[in-house]
């Protein structure tokens, strides 16, 4: 009867740990998307204003009024969009530090895989070894036997 694997519950252990961390990766990679998303937005709608001033100053001409307003809007949008970025750069550190937290939960499983399969394999080496032994027993005797009866009917 082979020998259960003795380092099944730090392998399960791995195992779990490896999906959470894979699951950690997860949500902060979709935050980065998200937060990517919303920065582009926020460049696109500032894109749109300056698009739109450019063709009310070149059409119609724009009140000074309507200027200042223009540049009150682009200011703080412009601050907004820093802000994005750098809320979006610490999200991208966050990000490369799940990943290789990742990496590391997966190494580690990789390890206890790799020794169970060496395990798993000794085992069916021993299992065979003995099997061998069995098999060679088993022609001694017979042998031992047939050369009895020879000798002793002759």
């Amino acid at each position: 009867m082979p020998r259960k694997f003795p380092l099944d519950a730090v392998l399960r252990l791995r195992r779990m740990e490896e999906q959470n961390k894979m699951k950690e990766f997860a949500s902060f990679e979709r935050v980065r998307a998200r937060e990517t998303e919303q920065l582009q937005s926020l460049e696109l709608h500032l894109d749109g204003a300056r698009h739109d001033l450019a063709e009310r100053v070149a059409g119609e001409g724009l009140p000074s009024q309507k200027a200042q307003l223009y540049l009150a809007f682009f200011g703080a949008q412009t601050a907004r969009i820093r802000y994005q970025q750098d809320l979006l750069r610490k999200v991208q550190a966050e990000v490369r530090r799940k990943r290789a937290e990742m990496s590391m939960a997966i190494a580690r499983r990789k390890i206890y895989d790799r020794l169970r399969e060496r395990f798993v394999e000794a085992q069916e080496k021993e299992m065979n070894r003995k099997e061998a032994l069995q098999v060679d027993d088993i022609a001694s005797v017979r042998f031992i036997a047939r050369s009895k009866g020879r000798f002793g009917v002759a």
